[in-house]
C-alpha cells in the first residue's frame, strides 16, 4: 500500500516524539540541564531526517548532505559539551538521536517498508526504557554463562545456517560406493547435515533454557518449566537431557527430574493432539477421550510423586555454584548419531520387507519421537487405514516410545529416575489400552 508523503511525515514526527519522551523520562534529574532534549527536540530531528530524505529522492543531494552534516555536528557538539561540563561520557542519547534522524530519513525514501521501521522503533524504545533491568542482568551474568551463550550462538547462528540441507544417500558415501547394493538400498538417505546439527542445537538450547529457568525460579520449578516447554519441541530429547542430569543427582532430586519428564510427556501429547486435529478432525474426536484419560493418568502420577515424603528443597538455590550451563555437546552428538542409526534401520526394514512391516518400522522409528509418525498416521486414517486401526498404532508407538525412554534412562541415568520412568511406561500403557479395549 502506497503511503503519502504527509502520512510519512506524521509517522516520523510521532516516532521521534515517543523516543524523545522516553529519553526525557529516562534522564536523571542531575543531568536534566545538560540533556540533548526531549519530545520536541527528537521530533524535530526525525522531521529533519524526513526533509533530508525527501530532498535525497528528488536528487538534491547537496542540500540533503548539508542537513545531515548539520544534525551530526550538533550532536557531536552536545556530546563534547556534556563530556566536559557534566562529566558524562555515555553515548545512549546521542546514538538515539542519530537513529531518530535515520528513522525519519528511511521512512521517506522507501528503501525499507514503513512497517519494518515502525517495528524497529518500538524495539528501540523497549531497549532504551529498560536501562536498570539490563544493567542488573549484565551484573548477574557470570563468565561461564557468557561463554555458554556465545557457544550456543555459534552453533545456532554461525554453523547451522551454512550446513547443507540435503539428504546424503548410501551411494553418496565414498567408502560405500564400491559395495554392490540394490538400487533401492543405494537410494536410502543416511544423513542430512542440517537436520543432524539441528538436533544438537535443540538439545543444547533446552539445556541452556533449563539452566536459566532453574537460576530464576529455583531448582525444582526451573526443571518443571524447562521440561514442560521442552516437551513441545521433543519429549524424547528432553528425556535424554534429564537422564544425563539424573546421573549426578541424589534420589530426592531424581524424583523431581521424573516429574519434569512426565510434564514433558504431557506437553508432547498436547502438541501431537494439535497436529492430529489440524490433519484429521475425525481421528481427534475419536481419540480425544483416550488422550484426556492418558493426561489425567499422568497428572495423578505427578500428584503421587509430589505427595511422597521427601526432604523439602529451597525455593531458590544458587545454581551458579552448583552447576554451569554446560551445552552437553558430546552427549548431543551421540544422541543425534543414535537417531541416524534408527532412521537407517527403519529405512532398511521398509526396503527389505515392504509395507507389511509398517508397524515394526513405526515402532522402531518411535524411539526417536512420535510426532512424525503420528502426522503420517493422521493423513492415512480413513484413506488407507481405518480410524480404529490408526488409534491402535498410535497407542502402540506411544508405549514403545516410553519403553525406549525407560531403556535409555536405565542404561544412562540414575536408578531412581529409571525406576520412575518405568512406572510411567506401565501406567500409560495400561491406562491407554484399558481405554481402547472398553471404548473403541
Amino acid at each position: 500500500m502506497q503511503i503519502s508523503l504527509f502520512v510519512k511525515l506524521i509517522i516520523s514526527l510521532l516516532l521521534g516524539s515517543v523516543i524523545g519522551l522516553e529519553r526525557e523520562k529516562g534522564n536523571d534529574r542531575k543531568q536534566e540541564m545538560w540533556t540533548l532534549g526531549g519530545v520536541r527536540t527528537f521530533a524535530l530531528i526525525s522531521f529533519l531526517g524526513s526533509i533530508s530524505g525527501f530532498l535525497f529522492i528528488n536528487k538534491d543531494y547537496v542540500l540533503s548532505n548539508i542537513i545531515s552534516s548539520f544534525v551530526l555536528l550538533l550532536i557531536l557538539i552536545y556530546y563534547f559539551v556534556t563530556a566536559f561540563k557534566a562529566n558524562s561520557t555515555g553515548l545512549t542519547t546521542e546514538i538515539s538521536a542519530l537513529l531518530v534522524y535515520l528513522i525519519g530519513f528511511l521512512i521517506v525514501i522507501d528503501i525499507i517498508p514503513v512497517s519494518v521501521i515502525v517495528a524497529f522503533s518500538i524495539i528501540l524504545i523497549l531497549i532504551l526504557s529498560n536501562k536498570k533491568p539490563s544493567k542488573k542482568l549484565a551484573s548477574n551474568i557470570t563468565k561461564k554463562e557468557w561463554n555458554s551463550f556465545l557457544s550456543f550462538a555459534i552453533i545456532l547462528l554461525v554453523i547451522l545456517p551454512f550446513l547443507p540441507n540435503t539428504d546424503y544417500k548410501i551411494k553418496d558415501i565414498f567408502f560405500l560406493k564400491n559395495i554392490s547394493f540394490s538400487s533401492s538400498v543405494q537410494e536410502l538417505a543416511i544423513v542430512n547435515p542440517y537436520n543432524l546439527w539441528l538436533i544438537i542445537v535443540l538439545i543444547s538450547g533446552i539445556n541452556l533454557l533449563g539452566y536459566l529457568l532453574r537460576k530464576k525460579f529455583g531448582s525444582n520449578k526451573g526443571i518443571y518449566l524447562c521440561s514442560f516447554f521442552g516437551g513441545f519441541m521433543s519429549s524424547t530429547l528432553t528425556n535424554h537431557l534429564l537422564t544425563e542430569r539424573s546421573k549426578k543427582e541424589n534420589e530426592e532430586d531424581q524424583n523431581n527430574l521424573a516429574i519434569g519428564n512426565i510434564l514433558s510427556y504431557i506437553a508432547s501429547i498436547i502438541s501431537v493432539s494439535f497436529f492430529i486435529g489440524i490433519l484429521n478432525s475425525s481421528l481427534l474426536m475419536k481419540a480425544m477421550p483416550g488422550i484426556i484419560f492418558i493426561i489425567l493418568s499422568s497428572i495423578v502420577y505427578i500428584i503421587f510423586l509430589k505427595n511422597r515424603k521427601q526432604k523439602k528443597c529451597p525455593l531458590k538455590m544458587d545454581v551458579v555454584k552448583e552447576e554451569s550451563p554446560d551445552l552437553l555437546l558430546i552427549p548431543a552428538v551421540k544422541f543425534a548419531l543414535l537417531i541416524i542409526s534408527i532412521k537407517i534401520i527403519v529405512g532398511l526394514v521398509l526396503i527389505l520387507w515392504g509395507s507389511s512391516w509398517f508397524i515394526v518400522a513405526a515402532l522402531i522409528s518411535s524411539l526417536t519421537g512420535i510426532d512424525a509418525i503420528i502426522i503420517n498416521l493422521s493423513e492415512m486414517a480413513q484413506k488407507t487405514i481405518t480410524i480404529n486401526y490408526a488409534i491402535l498404532v498410535i497407542l502402540l508407538i506411544n508405549s514403545f516410545n516410553l519403553l525406549g525412554k525407560w531403556v535409555y534412562s536405565w542404561w544412562k541415568g540414575g536408578r531412581k529416575f529409571s525406576l520412575l520412568n518405568f512406572m510411567l511406561f506401565i501406567i500409560i500403557t495400561v491406562s491407554s489400552f484399558v481405554w481402547y479395549l472398553y471404548a473403541v
